[in-house]
């Protein structure tokens, strides 16, 4: 979206400063506060999160905040690492990614 307004860029690709709009959710610092808010107020049934390995917040850290609504389970697989993230610019370590499927029978 175009705001025409004569943002101060910065970088090599020139783009705005955006540091007060980043969620919550991509933050280390923020991110499990703004989880267990949304799953503690979510009025559902049953509550299900895809999350990988990589993400910001560990395996553990998901399951004792989804375990406080209710039963409480796991599905996991491993997957190849898509090869387009084999470049210089995104050299990761693991030639997999792990996938978990969180899900909580709420009470």
């Amino acid at each position: 979206m175009n705001k025409y307004d004569n943002p101060k860029i910065k970088g090599k690709t020139g783009l705005r400063d955006y540091s007060n709009q980043k969620s919550k959710f991509s933050q280390k610092k923020d991110v499990l506060k703004s989880f267990e808010n949304i799953i503690q107020k979510a009025n559902v049934k049953y509550i299900f999160l895809s999350y990988n390995n990589e993400g910001l917040m560990t395996e553990e850290e998901v399951r004792t905040i989804m375990s406080k609504r209710g039963k409480y389970g796991i599905f996991k697989k491993e997957y190849n690492r898509f090869k387009a993230d084999k470049t210089e610019n995104r050299n990761h370590k693991a030639n997999s990614v792990v996938e978990y499927l969180h899900y909580v029978e709420c009470k």
